[in-house]
């Protein structure tokens, strides 16, 4: 399989005032494209039993899969198995995504993508493919983690520039807040993107504050920057759930018969502001060729890890729908396998685990 790479956007260093950049994540060209309810939170408790949420939770499913991503996060351990098994699909819940455009016709994710606010209105829909792979993490029919959550484009970066402002991440938050109340159900707020390597931003802790006080968790990718995510935004904002990238590769220290480990990808950001790793390196999800066309792409980069873990927090919103951010942000933490990722450089090296608990 022949693989070409591209830059799809790049990271500003230093401060960057009022100008956004989505992660900066790589994608290598793969040719063709193959489609293959329940209970409430007990009153009054914040903290939720794995053992009671799989009683509660949906008939375990187990299903082939091609993703490697998919396949790692659904079990302890290496090695891997080719299967994915996950209780629950995110029926039910919202996952607006703040990116580039959304594609509503890639089989992966036709019929659930809705059109939601765009910060450029006379934009074209769709700036390029990065938002449609960061859906595809979360709810691709296949290469997702909770394939029957629903998604809503929340368009915040100009295609002429491939940047977005703060003022219209935090008008999209506005929009957000009320099309949250109008729609009602357990929702997420995925932001793929990073606004400043040296400083938080007041408005956007704001934004972050709002969507958190309306219940819409904020999960955000901690930067494709080597460098202490506790100064970036909006991974320093108060409230988010923060997402590193982790990748699978053997261990340089053993040789050539060395076993596979769990490691940080390659300059992907750390610290005690991460919550939790999941995969983002050769990650293999929905994506868009030059003329827009659906295909299915390798992509790497803390964007798709932050979809990845979106996905999750959809499966628990299903199974528990009352739950506050705060709920969710415990549980994302509380289930991931802990200590699983080399040189993770946050205190954990927390996996993300959507798998079966005693598994």
């Amino acid at each position: 399989m022949q693989h070409t790479t591209r830059k799809v956007f790049g990271i500003l260093s230093g401060a960057i005032g009022a100008a956004v950049v989505l992660t900066s994540c790589t994608q290598f060209a793969r040719v063709g494209f193959q489609a293959d309810r329940s209970g409430e939170a007990e009153a009054n408790s914040s903290t939720f039993s794995l053992a009671a949420l799989a009683r509660r939770g949906s008939a375990v499913l187990a299903t082939r899969t091609t993703s490697l991503a998919l396949d790692r996060i659904d079990q302890r351990q290496l090695p891997l198995d080719a299967t994915y098994r996950r209780s629950g699909s995110g029926r039910g819940v919202t996952v607006y995504v703040f990116d580039g455009g959304v594609s509503i016709a890639h089989p992966e994710l036709a019929g659930r993508v809705r059109l939601g606010y765009s910060a450029f209105p006379s934009d074209p829909k769709i700036c390029n493919a990065h938002g449609t792979a960061v859906a595809g993490a979360i709810a691709g029919a296949t290469l997702g983690v909770a394939p029957e959550a629903e998604i809503v484009d929340v368009k915040m970066v100009q295609c002429s520039t491939l940047r977005g402002t703060i003022k219209g991440i935090v008008d999209g938050a506005k929009w957000t807040i009320e099309d949250h109340k109008v729609r009602g159900g357990p929702a997420i707020a995925n932001w793929s993107f990073i606004a400043d390597t040296a400083a938080d931003i007041p408005a956007l802790d704001s934004a972050v504050a709002a969507l958190h006080a309306a219940g819409i968790s904020v999960i955000v990718s901690a930067g494709n920057v080597d460098q202490n995510a506790c100064r970036i935004s909006p991974a320093n904002a108060k409230g988010t759930i923060v997402v590193g990238a982790s990748a699978v590769s053997r261990d340089s220290s053993e040789g050539e018969t060395a076993a596979m480990i769990d490691k940080r990808a390659d300059n992907t950001a750390w610290g005690p502001c991460v919550d939790v790793f999941a995969p983002g390196d050769s990650v293999l999800l929905p994506s868009l060729d030059p003329e827009g066309q659906p295909i299915s792409q390798l992509w790497n980069g803390t964007s798709m890890s932050a979809g990845y873990a979106s996905g999750a927090a959809a499966l628990f919103l299903e199974v528990v729908p009352k739950a506050t951010p705060d709920d969710v942000a415990d549980y994302l933490r509380r289930s991931a396998t802990p200590g699983a990722i080399r040189n993770a450089g946050a205190e954990a090296g927390r996996l993300l685990y959507v798998g079966i608990v005693g598994r």
